[in-house]
């Protein structure tokens, strides 16, 4: 049996499966795969898979629950995984959708967490190629330690979940305001 262990995302439809990357087959949504896998998902029990560095993404299929095929989802992806070469994986499609993804439960979980802690939010505006763009809002719009955040949180983990050549930029912001981060930067600066 191969090694493997599932982590919790933001949907409660979809796990990540954590796999050695020498086990996997190419990053991208798996159109095919082989054995029982493969009937999970031409079932439809199984909506979707994904194949990212260091992982799979699966989503059971609506009426379904990870409490009742997690154990069979286990040992029908680990038996799969013994045969990467058999996959058919669509891999022009995984660089965007897997980054946006990425992104977007980053910002719902952890990182928004950080910078709703700090009294801010950050928003997902775009992902184009490699390029992620979000907005910063409250107290995170020009704060100092935005930058910081965006590159050694935000930027670090998508690099490592989603594709390690991503960039994040922040837009600028749509209010005609001066931002709170501002305000108090010049508070100090003074």
């Amino acid at each position: 049996m191969i090694a493997l262990h599932a982590t919790a995302t933001a949907d409660a439809r979809r796990l990540r499966w954590v796999v050695g990357a020498d086990r996997l087959p190419p990053p991208g949504v798996v159109r095919a795969a082989p054995g029982r896998l493969g009937a999970l998902l031409d079932a439809g029990i199984l909506d979707e898979l994904v194949v990212e560095p260091g992982g799979v993404l699966i989503t059971v299929g609506a009426g379904h629950t990870w409490r009742e095929l997690g154990d069979d989802v286990r040992a029908a992806l680990s038996a799969a995984l013994s045969q990467p070469a058999t996959w058919v994986v669509d891999e022009s499609s995984c660089a965007a959708t897997g980054l946006k993804d990425a992104a977007a439960e980053l910002l719902a979980g952890r990182v928004g967490a950080l910078a709703a802690s700090h009294g801010g939010s950050i928003e997902l505006v775009s992902v184009e190629g490699h390029h992620v763009t979000v907005r910063m809002s409250g107290a995170c719009d020009g704060c100092p330690g935005a930058s910081a955040t965006l590159r050694d949180v935000l930027e670090r983990e998508l690099r490592r979940r989603a594709d390690p050549q991503t960039v994040v930029v922040a837009s600028e912001s749509d209010s005609g305001t001066i931002s709170l981060g501002k305000k108090l930067l010049s508070l100090i600066v003074r």
